[in-house]
């Protein structure tokens, strides 16, 4: 999916009767093309996702695959000033990620992968102001793919159910380890009384059946993330970063075990170029 003039709007009308009319110049993202709308007869400039931005849309994609790939915000700064003039700050960083995860997430969610149907769901605890929270995610064996996550205070059968919800396609076969919200989240959500109808569900014992592994194999990239973080400081600020990182995971992260990434290997293809952020978040906007 790559961007054309059919995929462009006049931002003051919506329209699509424009015409191409000169660039307009900037110190950071050089020329950009200028379009004249027919229909309200005023100029705009296409929203690709770093309109107004004062840092190159290079700079900004970088920042964020550095963080994904696990270091600190400090640390970015830190390795930005050694090798470009302009700069960055952390704080910038930060409210890139904040920025980047609240477009993108709508568009991927929308998404329909391909899916095997053998789920693996499992939770993590992680650390939000002094505070015991939970991050609770369900994976497709066949693909990999992450298909639905969930941040929570408690680790109740509650929050185990709205895991299970949001997950779009219903499972074939589904694996848990023995917390007893499992099962009456499975009963809620999943259960029936007709066999034909029902999801096999099986209950393992992580210190003797290892089949849950592969779930866990995830969450361990999870704690490498978070691992310099020490600590979340907000919950909304803990949810958009782990949604940022799913989207990272299934589209942009090519993964070890399938050599592609999640989300090719559940057939959904983007077209993404070799910059995937910056192709990522363009795709976003045009279905805003």
């Amino acid at each position: 999916m790559y961007l054309n003039i059919g995929m462009i709007k006049c931002k003051h009308c919506s329209g699509q009767n424009f015409l191409k009319k000169g660039f307009r110049k900037t110190d950071n993202r050089g020329k950009i093309q200028k379009f004249y709308c027919k229909d309200c007869h005023k100029f705009f400039t296409n929203d690709d996702g770093f309109y107004r931005m004062k840092k190159p849309k290079q700079l900004i994609t970088g920042c964020l695959d550095l963080y994904f790939n696990g270091m600190s915000l400090r640390k970015i700064r830190q390795h930005i000033r050694q090798f470009t003039p302009q700069g960055v700050s952390h704080m910038s960083v930060w409210r890139w990620i904040l920025k980047y995860s609240k477009m993108i997430k709508p568009f991927t969610d929308n998404l329909q992968p391909t899916l095997s149907g053998v789920f693996h769901a499992d939770e993590i605890f992680v650390n939000c102001k002094g505070e015991q929270n939970y991050f609770w995610d369900m994976i497709d064996k066949g693909t990999r793919f992450l298909v639905s996550t969930h941040y929570s205070t408690k680790r109740n059968s509650f929050n185990a159910r709205m895991l299970f919800k949001k997950a779009k396609h219903r499972p074939l076969t589904l694996f848990t380890d023995s917390l007893h919200g499992y099962r009456k989240a499975y009963r809620k959500t999943w259960g029936t009384r007709y066999k034909k109808d029902r999801v096999e569900y099986i209950r393992l014992k992580a210190d003797k059946d290892k089949r849950n592994n592969i779930v866990e194999r995830i969450q361990g990239t999870i704690r490498e993330r978070i691992k310099v973080m020490r600590a979340f400081k907000r919950v909304y600020s803990a949810e958009a970063i782990l949604n940022l990182f799913v989207i990272w995971y299934n589209f942009i992260r090519v993964h070890q075990g399938i050599k592609k990434t999640p989300a090719e290997q559940a057939n959904i293809y983007l077209g993404l170029k070799q910059n995937k952020w910056l192709s990522l978040i363009s795709v976003s906007v045009l279905t805003m």
